[in-house]
């Protein structure tokens, strides 16, 4: 964030100053690299440098590639393989063994939303934000390339012209990054035969601390957490402390101890620490920082006034000593700290190990790769499709159980808008008996229906009615989750985990597991749909789920176990609801 913050000011700079500049951005990376997607670099027509997209050695040949943008006004698709005997030619000799792939966009001047301001709308609040960048490894001139949208809290912001996709075929994917929390990497066809790959970044704001207390051991700690690019706020009773010539580059607040976390903005990523010295002050502060969002809160000091602390105020022990821990004390990571200025460095490290959920071990003893990056490029979620099964007879139950009222809607209601809420390409219904009454019933949705006449003759001819479809209909979809109407359980979330199971492993079939078995609801990839269509009788996807077992992904979900055949079965739904 601090970086993104550092090129924005520098764009500004040189926009006044009437220079041309571009933006350099890694997008994707392969194997092992310095930096992770999402770095960035400033390039301006005199050379000027602002960021950094490697440990020093591709910056000098994408500024010359970035000063040829410039002239031609058109992006580039840069590809350096790190790994290649032969890239000292043009200075690089890490042996980091990986594919680094950066994109270089010129910044039109005199136009209102660019590259550079969408990351300004992106980082101006606090806010969790997606940063999104087209890019072509098939065609590395394509003009459409570049960061073209920014969704904030506030909405979705454009850049001038029209981006390489659509932002309603980018909608669905830019919201499951926004509730996992997590950038991807999304392909999406063009409609004339390039792939277009989606860099979808999710930025969180910056962590941020509160510091009780503005002693001289505060100095260093606020020093390392600037330099960081975090946000501290400062919180003392002692005007003569708390002065912005001491902290000129924290937020100040003066006051006593019962209001001072009052006037303090706290989230989840905020760390609050408690190092006045006085300790009635800490005491009144920890009362309150224990009932914010507060992700990590520290006491300066020996366990002794820990366990003081807690006592006094009957705070559980749990709170220190659990996993999920959220109070520190004595706090800092043990690196032999004895000055101010390491022991800042000790605390600094806990608190950004624990917000990364890191143990903080030594990097040698770690195995494997020492970034876990995800970089795999995944299908857009527009290539899948659901299918709802609704077609039977019900006929051990007595009453069609498509029409069965659970919790304020019907059954094969809940399962439609659990399907629709995923954001796939299409969702199917297959009706079969009673279908004109059930239909009443998706009156306003959004959803396909599909009449299978022939669904006395078993559940497969549901099914086969329901592949035809979408062959017929949306040859482009690559996968089908087929799910029943009578799993009251299911919902959008175990659905969207069948989905990113699939996205990440490439599976042929991603099936619910419960009951010690594998079953429905499940993902088929569209090369199994010969097998789907060959179902006869009552034979149903559990059948192709068997027999591929060994290529089969599961997902765990007990509840998939409920489902509604019998009166016994719907009496113990509801007395459990």
């Amino acid at each position: 964030m601090k970086e993104i913050k550092e090129i924005i000011r520098a764009y500004q700079q040189a926009r006044a100053a009437g220079k041309q500049a571009a933006l350099v951005t890694v997008v994707h990376v392969e194997g092992s690299s310095y930096r992770s997607p999402g770095a960035r670099m400033l390039v301006t027509e005199d050379g000027m440098l602002t960021g950094a997209i490697s440990g020093g050695c591709l910056e000098g040949d994408a500024l010359r590639k970035a000063l040829l943008v410039m002239m031609e006004e058109r992006p580039l698709l840069v590809t350096y393989d790190t790994s290649d005997e032969d890239a000292a030619a043009w200075g690089v000799a890490l042996g980091c063994n990986g594919i680094i792939r950066v994109l270089i966009e010129p910044i039109p001047p005199g136009t209102a939303e660019t590259p550079v301001s969408l990351l300004q709308r992106a980082v101006e609040k606090r806010q969790y934000s997606v940063i999104v960048t087209c890019f072509t490894p098939e065609d590395k001139k394509n003009p459409a390339q570049g960061t073209c949208l920014a969704v904030t809290t506030d909405g979705a912001y454009h850049v001038d012209g029209k981006p390489a996709i659509p932002y309603a075929h980018m909608a669905a994917d830019i919201e499951q990054v926004r509730e996992t929390k997590g950038s991807v990497f999304v392909r999406y066809p063009d409609g004339e035969g390039t792939a277009v790959i989606v860099f979808m970044e999710y930025l969180a704001p910056p962590p941020a601390l509160v510091v009780a207390g503005a002693g001289n051991d505060v100095l260093p700690l606020a020093a390392l957490a600037e330099l960081m690019g975090w946000e501290v706020t400062l919180v003392d009773g002692r005007p003569a402390y708390a002065d912005e010539a001491r902290f000129p580059s924290c937020r100040i607040i003066v006051s006593g101890p019962s209001d001072a976390l009052d006037q303090a903005s706290i989230d989840e990523d905020t760390a609050v620490i408690l190092m006045s010295h006085n300790y009635d002050y800490d005491k009144a502060v920890l009362e309150r920082a224990i009932n914010t969002p507060a992700r990590y809160i520290g006491i300066l000091g020996p366990a002794k006034k820990r366990e003081r602390l807690l006592a006094e105020l009957a705070i559980e022990e749990s709170t220190v000593s659990s996993a999920g821990r959220r109070i520190f004390g004595p706090m800092g990571l043990d690196i032999g700290a004895e000055t101010a200025e390491e022991i800042a460095l000790s605390v600094m490290a806990e608190i950004k190990a624990v917000f990364a959920g890191k143990a903080g071990e030594h990097l040698a003893d770690v195995g494997g790769s020492i970034h876990r990056r995800q970089t795999r490029i995944l299908p857009s979620l527009r290539v899948y499709g659901i299918m709802v099964l609704a077609a039977g007879e019900s006929k051990r139950l007595g009453t069609p159980k498509q029409q069965l009222t659970y919790r304020g809607k019907t059954l094969l209601e809940r399962s439609v808008r659990g399907a629709l809420e995923t954001g796939v390409a299409a969702t199917v219904v297959v009706l079969g008996a009673g279908a004109e009454t059930i239909q009443e019933k998706l009156e306003g949705l959004p959803v396909n229906k599909v009449i299978n006449v022939d669904h006395q003759s078993g559940i497969a001819s549901s099914i086969r009615s329901g592949v035809q479809w979408f062959k017929a209909h949306y040859p482009h979809v690559e996968n089908v989750l087929i799910m029943l109407c009578d799993q009251p359980h299911v919902d959008t979330g175990h659905l969207h985990k069948l989905i990113q199971a699939q996205q990440l492993s490439g599976a042929r079939i991603v099936a619910s597991h419960y009951a010690d078995r594998k079953g429905v609801p499940a993902v088929f990839h569209s090369s199994l749909f010969p097998q789907l269509l060959n179902l006869k009788g009552d034979t149903g996807a559990k059948h192709i789920i068997e027999a591929l077992e060994d290529e089969v992904l599961v997902v765990s979900f007990p509840q998939g176990a409920v489902d509604v055949d019998t009166e016994e079965a719907y009496g113990q739904i509801l007395a459990d609801s």
